[in-house]
C-alpha cells in the first residue's frame, strides 16, 4: 500500500507530535508499506530527523514549504500538502494530523484518514471535524484516547477509532551500558532515583516533585525534559539542593537511558493540567510517556486522571492518586520504597500492559478494513 503521510510537528523540539509521526511513519514502513512524509523540514536536516529521533530511514521524507515554527506551521504546511498531493501520482491511502490539509482535501482526494489528538481549539477545527464526519472522502477519524472522541463524538459514528499512542518495546531492555549511563550522572550504583520525563509547565506536578526531594534527601530526582525557560523557575527553588537534576531537553532516543537507571516513574500531573496553549487535558491526553514507562518495567506512580484510568489499573499495574494531593504521592513512594514485592508485581504487569501498545500495532489497526 502507497501511503502519504502528512504531518506539521516542529521538530527538534521538546514536543511529542514529532516523535509520534515519526514513528507512526517507520510502523507503517516496518508492516510492509510504502510511505512517504511530508514534512516542514529543509532538506538537509533530512538525515538529522532520523537519527535523533532513533528511527530507521525505511520511509522516504519529502521536505515541503511552510514555517518551520509558530503556529501559523499548521495552516501553511497545509495548504502547501494540499497542492503539492494534487501533483503527486497515485497512492492508496493519506494519513494525517494536519486539520487543514484533511479540510481540503475532503473535496478533492479520497481515503484519508485524520488523526486527531486533541478537541477542537477554535471555530475552524470544529467545522472541520463537522465536515470529516460528513464527507465520503474521509475513511477513518482516530483518536488518541476516549476524552478525545467523547469530545467530538456525539453521535457514536463508525468512522471513529480510539487507539492510543504506542512504543517501540526494544528500545527499554537491561543492559550494563544503562550501569555506566548512571556513573555518567554522577549518582551512586546504590542510591534510588525517581524520574519524571516531559514538559514542566503548569499543571505538570513539578513542585510535587521538588516537595518529594526535600522530604527524601537520600534519593536522587530526575526532571527529564522541559524547556529552558520553564526550569529555570524551579531551578530558583532548589539553590540548596543536591539531590534533584532538571536535564532540560534531552532528544528522544536517549529517553530510554533515563528510563532505566530509574527506581520510580512519575507522572504527577495537577488536576488541572494543560498542553500548550493552556487547554486543559486531563480528560484526553494519552502522553507517550505513559506507554515507554510501561516498557521499561518500572513501577509507576500517576495522577488519577480520566486520560490514565483508562490505562492503568490502581494496585495492579501502577499507583493512582488524587492529582491535588502531596500526601497521597508521598504515601505512595513510601509504600513502594518500603516493599520490593510491590515494585516488582507493578513492574511486570506494566510491562505485560505495554504489549498492547506497540507502534506496529497501532498502524495495523489503523489500515484495517482498507485492503
Amino acid at each position: 500500500m502507497k501511503i502519504y503521510y502528512i504531518g506539521s510537528p516542529e521538530v527538534f523540539t521538546e514536543g511529542a507530535s514529532a516523535i509520534h509521526v515519526a514513528r507512526m511513519c517507520e510502523a507503517f514502513s516496518k508492516i510492509g508499506e510504502e510511505v512517504t512524509l511530508m514534512l516542514p523540514i529543509s532538506s538537509d536536516r533530512i538525515d538529522k530527523f532520523f537519527s535523533y529521533y532513533g528511527i530507521k530511514k525505511n520511509f522516504k521524507i519529502y521536505p515541503s514549504m511552510g514555517f518551520l515554527k509558530g503556529p501559523k506551521r499548521h495552516f501553511f504546511h497545509g495548504v502547501s500538502s494540499f497542492f503539492k498531493v494534487l501533483t503527486l501520482g497515485d497512492y492508496d491511502c493519506i494519513v494525517t494530523r494536519n486539520v487543514t490539509f484533511a479540510f481540503l482535501a475532503s473535496y478533492l482526494k479520497n481515503n484519508i484518514i485524520v488523526d486527531i489528538h486533541h478537541p477542537p481549539v477554535n471555530l475552524f477545527s470544529r467545522i472541520a471535524i463537522k465536515r470529516f464526519v460528513e464527507s465520503k472522502n474521509i475513511l477513518k477519524i482516530i483518536c488518541n484516547s476516549e476524552g478525545t472522541r467523547n469530545a467530538i463524538d456525539k453521535e457514536s459514528n463508525k468512522k471513529f477509532q480510539v487507539l492510543n499512542n504506542g512504543v517501540n518495546i526494544q528500545d527499554f531492555k537491561p543492559n550494563e551500558e544503562y550501569i555506566k549511563f548512571k556513573n555518567q550522572l554522577n549518582i551512586p550504583i546504590d542510591v534510588k532515583v525517581i524520574s519524571y520525563v516531559g514538559n514542566t509547565y503548569k499543571g505538570r506536578g513539578i513542585e510535587k516533585i521538588i516537595r518529594l526531594a526535600k522530604d527524601y534527601k537520600n534519593i536522587y530526582f530526575l526532571v527529564i525534559g522541559g524547556e529552558k525557560e520553564d526550569n529555570l523557575k524551579y531551578k530558583r527553588l532548589i539553590t540548596e539542593q543536591r539531590n534533584i537534576f532538571f536535564t532540560n531537553h534531552v532528544p528522544h532516543v536517549e529517553i530510554p537511558n533515563y528510563l532505566m537507571i530509574s527506581d520510580i516513574l512519575l507522572i504527577p500531573y495537577d488536576s488541572d493540567f494543560t498542553i500548550k496553549g493552556d487547554q486543559v487535558a486531563s480528560s484526553f491526553s494519552s502522553p507517550i510517556k505513559l506507554f515507554e514507562y510501561l516498557s521499561a518495567k518500572k513501577p509507576i506512580i500517576a495522577s488519577d486522571l480520566p486520560s490514565f484510568v483508562n490505562i492503568l489499573k490502581n494496585n495492579k499495574n501502577a499507583l493512582l492518586v488524587n492529582p491535588d494531593s502531596y500526601k497521597e504521592i508521598k504515601d505512595s513512594v513510601q509504600i513502594l520504597l518500603d516493599n520490593p514485592e510491590k515494585r516488582e508485581q507493578l513492574s511486570n504487569e506494566a510491562f505485560e500492559l505495554s504489549k498492547d501498545f506497540s507502534w506496529e500495532n497501532r498502524a495495523k489497526k489503523i489500515l484495517s478494513g482498507l485492503k
